[in-house]
């Protein structure tokens, strides 16, 4: 029994401490973005996220905007300006990375490095993604919280995670 006990607890310790994301998720989210000078925009919207690679940002506030990635290529369209920018990413956002290196840090808080950036994320009391927070290129402070999320075992289909725009739109290749 002693051993049974002692496996049960190893295993316990070893699972602890990470940061599990779902074949999915969908949410509503709030981000700001706050200079340096303390200046705040801040952006709403809803985020799908699936297959640890596919992103989907539908930004509804201040602009309507949709931003989506496969991991490959990033295309961002605004709607207002009805304009497309696809860009080959390099570097970025790469959420599952993100989480996959989060530590640790105290109750319901992780911390991580991923590509030179410094990352804090805190999950619910559920162990769901709650918010993410970092500094960007400009040494802005960006914080997204998740609001409503829904977790789900199966992916969305490709089509679900992809920006969709009218003919009409300018398309820029970056």
């Amino acid at each position: 029994m002693k051993t049974v006990w002692m496996i049960f607890l190893l295993v316990i310790s070893i699972n602890a401490g990470e940061i599990v994301l779902p074949a999915s998720f969908k949410a509503f989210f709030v981000q700001t973005v706050t200079n340096a000078d303390g200046k705040v925009i801040r952006y709403s919207g809803e985020v799908r996220f699936s297959d640890q690679k596919h992103l989907k940002w539908s930004y509804n506030e201040p602009t309507k905007k949709e931003v989506c990635t496969d991991g490959k290529e990033v295309l961002v369209v605004d709607h207002d300006l009805e304009q497309v920018s696809a860009y080959r990413i390099d570097k970025g956002f790469d959420l599952s990375q993100i989480i996959a290196r989060a530590k640790p840090y105290k109750a319901r808080v992780y911390v991580t490095e991923y590509r030179g950036k410094q990352y804090t994320v805190r999950v619910d009391e559920k162990d769901r993604l709650q918010s993410v927070a970092f500094y960007d290129d400009m040494d802005n402070k960006v914080q997204i919280l998740f609001k409503q999320m829904l977790y789900r075992r199966t992916p969305y289909p490709v089509s679900k995670m992809k920006c969709n725009y009218p003919a009409v739109y300018d398309v820029i290749r970056g």
